[in-house]
């Protein structure tokens, strides 16, 4: 039997995202968004074209932690 439930977020105002608290959340909530991913593409039998989070970052003022697509050679410095 499947836990359906989502990971605890909090709505963050600042960034218009969802934010995790902890590194923890972030990483299970990450898992959850590729997993949930995989088995739509499985379904349509092809992952091509498909947008998908890989990784999570701090960079919030709020100190939160966020889930993007964007690969981190991506992300002007």
């Amino acid at each position: 039997m499947s836990n359906k439930t989502t990971v605890a977020h909090i709505w963050c105002s600042d960034c218009s995202k969802r934010g995790f608290t902890d590194r923890n959340l972030a990483r299970k909530a990450l898992g959850r968004a590729q997993a949930k991913r995989n088995r739509l593409a499985d379904k349509h039998g092809t992952r091509r074209g498909m947008n998908r989070e890989n990784r999570y970052y701090n960079d919030c003022p709020n100190g939160l932690f966020h889930l993007t697509g964007m690969s981190r050679k991506d992300v002007a410095r």
